[in-house]
């Protein structure tokens, strides 16, 4: 693998959240390097006061790119010039894209949860429960209706949350004292449980989990998180959210790069990135 010499020409592609961590950072970096590609990648914390001066930066400093986490994803478009229509359909954006100044909203991460439930979970004529009301949760939602899911129950801890989007896309809002009575074939964890300082909990009790012949993760540090530690005890499938978060990047570092992105070598990456 060829070191990278970082020049005026070194293209720049950051991400914004307001408590990053270093998923992208590890695998950008490690994929630039091993394709000998011009580009670095760097998390930014970002405040909500600073939100607009951030995006206006990208333009300024000429950043190629930007991915955006929790609790951007639905309230940046307000500062973009133009929106993927994927990313309208959702009504969240996970992505930046600068051409020339022009600054374009896109969503890989309906993309990167169809790949994930493609492979280990195919959702045709079977039923979904999400918990989690943010961009992640919609993404997924867009993605589980194109690929034919017969019902998709939503429940959230803030229930007025869950009632808007489930009146939004027309699926099944459930409360949480009912949520105990669902049945599902594959339950979806879109919530930060499961990541640190929550490391040690689940969004869904043990009793709970054993209704479901799947457990879907999007929690990526750890990179197998309680959820998916006690379903795979309890011989479910289990899709870790490692993998759709690779399967996103990977349409992302497409859009940074124009070139195709090396997914084996960036799942590979993903399996070692140190933990915390």
């Amino acid at each position: 693998m060829k070191s990278i010499k970082i020049t005026k020409n070194t293209e720049c592609c950051i991400s914004i959240a307001s408590s990053p961590g270093n998923f992208g950072s590890f695998i950008f970096n490690q994929t630039f390097k091993a394709l000998s590609l011009d580009f670095i990648y760097k998390p930014f914390r970002v405040n909500p006061d600073n939100l607009s001066g951030s995006i206006h930066s990208i333009r300024a400093l000429n950043i190629r790119g930007c991915g955006v986490s929790m609790p951007y994803k639905t309230i940046v478009h307000k500062y973009l010039d133009m929106i993927d229509h994927t990313a309208k359909e959702v009504g969240a954006i996970n992505t930046i894209v600068n051409k020339n100044g022009v600054l374009t909203g896109y969503n890989t991460d309906v993309v990167g949860a169809e790949k994930a439930l493609e492979k280990y979970y195919p959702v045709k004529d079977r039923t979904a429960h999400i918990i989690g009301a943010g961009g992640v949760a919609r993404a997924i939602i867009v993605a589980l209706k194109k690929n034919l899911c017969k019902e998709i129950i939503l429940s959230n801890r803030d229930e007025k949350k869950a009632q808007k989007i489930s009146k939004e896309f027309n699926i099944t809002y459930c409360s949480n004292k009912m949520r105990k009575q669902i049945k599902a074939d594959v339950f979806i964890n879109a919530t930060p449980v499961g990541m640190a300082p929550l490391d040690q909990k689940m969004i869904i009790d043990e009793n709970e989990l054993k209704k479901y012949h799947a457990i879907m993760d999007v929690v990526v540090s750890p990179i197998h998180t309680k959820l998916i530690k006690v379903a795979k005890r309890e011989r479910k499938i289990s899709i870790s959210g490692y993998i759709m978060a690779i399967h996103q990047a990977a349409a992302q570092f497409t859009l940074y790069t124009g070139k195709e992105a090396p997914l084996n070598i960036m799942m590979r990456y993903a399996k070692n990135i140190p933990y915390p």
